[in-house]
This record gives C-alpha cells, sequence and structure tokens, in this order.
C-alpha cells in the first residue's frame, strides 16, 4: 500500500502516536520521520517546509503540508472514514472533538508543564507544581465518573477521543503517575487496558509497558563545586596606580529607606511552601506597605489573543524584558479562558510607591493597563491572593496557563 505520507515527531509522543494509532486503526501506511523538537524541527531543511519549527507535522505525496496535530489526526481520520473515527454525525463528531480538547487542557497540558520544571526546563515552582497536580487529578476524577456507565467515551466503539486519552494515559501512567495514583482511578485504568487492547491497535501503543513506580518529582539539580582560587602573587612594590574605576549610576530605587521586606527572602517562601496555608501568611507577617506597592495589570489587546500557548508567550516575553528591574519585583500571570477565548492579567509586587521606575525598562509596557491594588479592601485582597494561588476567574474564565516573574 502506498504511504499517505511522512508525519514529522518522534514515534512515541503523545501527540505523534496518537496520529499513528488513528492510521493503523484505518488501515492506512504512515510513514514516521523521527524529528525530535527544537534539536532537528529548527533545521533549514524542516523550516523551510514549516517555518513554525513545531512538531509534530505532516507532509503529503502531493506537497499538501498540515500541522497541529489535532488537524493532522483529523485529516488521517477522515482519509478514510470506514472506521467513523469521528463518530457518524454532528452530534458524535462534536463530542469526539471535545474529548480531545479535554486530553490537551486537562491531560497534557498540565503533564507537559510537570514535565519541563522536573527537568529543569522551567524554574521550579511549588504553587505551579501544585496547580498542576491539582488539575490533572481533577481531569482524571472527571474522566473516571463518566467510565462509570461508558466503555468507550462516545457511542459504542473506539472513536478518536479514545485514542487521543488512551495515548495520553499511557504517557502519564510511564511518566507521571505512581501505583497509588494510579489505583485510585480503578474504571480508568480498565478503560485504558480495553482500548490498548483492540486488535485494531495492536502494534502501536505498548501493552507490557513498565509503569512508574512513584509519582514523578522535582530534584534540585547538584550545585557544582567553585574550584578553589590559587593565591594570588603579590603585587610589585613599584607598580603603578591604577586608574580608579567608575562606579555605575546607582538606580534611584536603591536611594530608599531601607525597608524590612525582604523581596528575595519572599520569592524564596512563595517558590516552595503552599501559597494559601504558608507562603500569604508570611507575606502578610513581613510585607512592608510603605517600602514596596501591589499593583494589577490587564492586557489590552486581548481580542487579538487567540492560542493559549501563545497568549502565555506574550507573558513571557514582558516578564523577560523586566529583567533589569527582577531585583526590584515580583509577580505572576496567567492567561484565562480557552483557544480563541482568552485574556491575559496579572500581579506585581514592587520596590517603591510607582510602578513606572521599575516596569519602564520593558518597551510593551504600554500595552498593559496598570492599577493599584489595596489589600485593605476585600476585593483586592481576594484577587491578589486568587492569582498567586493560580485560581482566579476573570470574567467568567478560569486560569489556563500562567508564569512567574521572580
Amino acid at each position: 500500500m502506498a504511504s499517505i505520507g511522512k508525519l514529522y515527531g518522534t514515534s512515541l509522543a503523545p501527540k505523534v502516536l496518537r496520529i499513528r494509532a488513528a492510521a493503523k486503526v484505518n488501515g492506512l501506511n504512515l510513514e514516521v520521520v523521527e524529528t525530535a523538537a527544537v534539536k532537528d524541527s529548527y533545521k533549514p531543511e524542516f523550516t523551510s517546509k514549516f517555518p513554525l519549527g513545531q512538531v509534530p507535522a505532516f507532509e503529503g505525496p502531493d506537497n499538501f503540508l498540515l500541522t497541529e496535530s489535532r488537524a493532522i489526526l483529523r485529516y488521517v481520520a477522515k482519509i478514510s472514514d470506514n472506521n467513523h473515527l469521528f463518530g457518524t454525525d454532528a452530534k458524535s463528531e462534536a463530542h469526539v472533538d471535545q474529548w480531545i480538547n479535554f486530553t490537551d487542557e486537562m491531560l497534557f497540558g498540565n503533564a507537559v508543564q510537570l514535565f519541563y520544571i522536573f527537568n529543569n526546563l522551567l524554574q521550579y515552582s511549588k504553587s505551579i507544581e501544585q496547580f498542576c497536580w491539582a488539575r490533572l487529578e481533577k481531569g482524571l476524577t472527571y474522566l473516571d465518573n463518566y467510565l462509570v456507565k461508558h466503555t468507550f467515551l462516545v457511542g459504542h466503539r473506539l472513536t478518536a477521543a479514545d485514542i487521543a486519552v488512551a495515548v495520553e494515559l499511557y504517557d502519564l501512567f510511564v511518566r507521571f503517575l505512581g501505583p497509588q495514583a494510579r489505583g485510585k482511578y480503578t474504571n480508568v485504568l480498565r478503560y485504558y487496558n480495553t482500548v490498548v487492547n483492540q486488535k485494531a491497535l495492536d502494534g502501536i501503543i505498548p501493552v507490557n509497558a513498565e509503569f512508574a513506580k512513584e509519582n514523578a518529582k522535582f530534584v534540585p539539580p547538584k550545585k557544582e563545586e567553585k574550584p578553589k582560587k590559587e593565591a594570588a602573587a603579590p603585587a610589585p612594590a613599584a607598580a603603578a596606580a591604577q586608574p580608579a574605576k567608575q562606579e555605575k549610576p546607582k538606580n534611584p530605587l536603591d536611594e530608599l529607606p531601607k525597608s524590612s521586606f525582604v523581596l528575595e527572602e519572599w520569592k524564596r517562601v512563595y517558590t516552595n511552601e503552599d501559597t494559601r496555608s504558608k507562603a500569604l501568611p508570611w507575606f502578610y507577617e513581613h510585607y512592608d506597605k510603605d517600602g514596596y506597592s501591589i499593583w494589577r495589570f490587564d492586557f489590552k489587546y486581548n481580542d487579538e489573543l487567540t492560542q493559549i500557548f501563545m497568549s502565555n508567550n506574550q507573558i513571557g516575553g514582558f516578564f523577560n524584558r523586566l529583567e533589569a528591574s527582577r531585583k526590584y519585583v515580583m509577580g505572576t500571570a496567567g492567561v484565562f479562558g480557552e483557544n480563541g477565548n482568552n485574556l491575559i492579567s496579572g500581579v506585581i509586587i514592587l520596590r517603591g510607591k510607582e510602578y513606572e521606575p521599575v516596569l519602564s525598562v520593558a518597551p510593551d509596557l504600554e500595552s498593559y493597563a496598570v492599577t493599584p491594588l489595596d489589600l485593605e479592601k476585600p476585593e483586592d485582597k481576594k484577587f491578589f491572593e486568587d492569582m498567586l494561588a493560580w485560581e482566579a476567574v476573570i470574567d467568567g474564565k478560569s486560569w489556563a496557563d500562567g508564569k512567574m516573574l521572580k
């Protein structure tokens, strides 16, 4: 059988594996070209076809190019629709899409975030770790309850919804969830075994894979010992006097009266302790309202935002451009909503009583509306606490993703 095209990506990566599974079920020959994200996908020969450098990516024999895993999955499933992987009518098709979106938002997205912080690809934050674990548990509990009365997710036969969910469960069971965590979801385990043992999927999802022996966790990287400096040779007695070094101009913020609130210590507490039970009580005990101030910032152009990950990149870019003021500021920001309908908002704790001296180092500050928060006002205090706990809801939109500035 002729190949329907080339699929670029890593064979067992969840978003590649589900496309391979759909091709297998439909009896299609799909060539997989092993392509590692960044390492291979940023090479000129790849970006000449796929400028964003993202995997998975698909190339058909007629030079048909396609990116985004959901789009590729749907295309492969629809090439031969004998198995109705996307349902048999508009309603069942919508339910299949619903479960694929659920997989990406509730399971895959949080697993990826945990992978990044556990592998030092992002700065570790205890509050982010807790947020991701809580979201995973919420998603798996919902799935487990649904499966009490269902063998498959949509209808009475295998669909692309089952493929997407089972593939992500495989990744969670192998890399993230230990026996105790897996054991909480008996219906999910039954369902997983039902799907992966389908004859149509034979040889795609490893049936006898070794599952994680304990929950994944963060292991701080070992600090490298600094080599001992050799004793400096005594300076010659008649050494010529060196010209005095010019001192760097002091930042006006350094001239402010000394504060009892140690921002770096607050960053450490917030990063390593539970936000509501430990970090916030510490903050209220030590916060110096005369030496610091708290602000809310809201992105002005939310109607231009599209994908959640792109909105989160917008936050990351803003925080990166605040690098010159990092010693004077700490904050957190979130993306609220869903793909195609989301907004950006955040809170900042900064040195001094005005925000401009600290935030104006970022050229894109003008893209944000900045307003003061008064912790004496219950509504401002609640917003501040919810933002730090990554549990805020804005305009009916729940927290989808976020970043820290510290």
